[in-house]
C-alpha cells in the first residue's frame, strides 16, 4: 500500500515537473537559436494553453500510477522458485499493465474529453 500511495502522489508531480521543464527548454531553444522569437513563443503558449489539459493529464497520470504499481505488486508476490519465475512474473506484470493502461486511457479519454 505505501508504494501505491507514493506512486499515485509522485507520478503526477513528475509529470507536472516534466511539463514545466519542457516548456522552459522550448523557451531556451527559441531564445538561443533564433528560430522563433521568445515573444512569439510566449504568445503561442498563451494562445494554445488550455488549463483543463493539465488537469486531464494529471488525473490520467494518477490513474496510471495506481494501475502500474498495483499490478506490479500483485505479480511481484506470486513467483515461487528460481529467477525464471521472477522473469515470467515481471513479464506478465508489464504486459498486463500495458493492456490495462491502454483500456483505461480509452475510458478516461472518452469520459473526460467528450
Amino acid at each position: 500500500l505505501p508504494k501505491i500511495v507514493a506512486a499515485v502522489f509522485f507520478f503526477p508531480l513528475l509529470a507536472l515537473f516534466s511539463m514545466i521543464i519542457g516548456t522552459l527548454g522550448g523557451y531556451i531553444i527559441a531564445a538561443f537559436t533564433g528560430i522563433v522569437l521568445p515573444a512569439e513563443y510566449i504568445e503561442g503558449l498563451h494562445y494554445y494553453f488550455i488549463p483543463f489539459e493539465i488537469t486531464y493529464s494529471l488525473i490520467k497520470m494518477a490513474v496510471f500510477a495506481f494501475i502500474i504499481t498495483s499490478i506490479s505488486a500483485f505479480y511481484g508476490y506470486s513467483p515461487k522458485g528460481n529467477s525464471l519465475e521472477v522473469g515470467r512474473a515481471s513479464t506478465r506484470a508489464v504486459v498486463t499493465s500495458s493492456i490495462t493502461i491502454m483500456i483505461f486511457n480509452l475510458i478516461l479519454t472518452q469520459l473526460m474529453l467528450t
